[in-house]
């Protein structure tokens, strides 16, 4: 396992800052970095934003918390 890293708090606080904007402005036109009318790929970056949106939280609650319980793996066995 990778050795823990502790991500600047201005830098995860920004990140959540810019995600929330980008996603709270849908196909407004604002900031668009792939257009949505285009098929199958028009959302990915919306998907991008959710997705870092997530980490970042995730993140910041790392660093806050010293009692910070990783989520569990709900993955079936095979």
């Amino acid at each position: 396992m990778n050795a823990p890293k502790n991500i600047p708090t201005p830098v995860l606080v920004l990140s959540i800052l810019l995600s929330v904007v980008y996603i709270i402005n849908p196909t407004a036109g604002f900031i668009e970095f792939i257009p949505d009318n285009i098929p199958f790929i028009g959302n990915l970056d919306e998907a991008g934003a959710t997705a870092l949106l997530i980490w970042a939280i995730n993140e910041w609650r790392k660093n806050r918390d010293s009692r910070f319980v990783p989520p569990r793996d709900v993955t079936p066995e095979s």
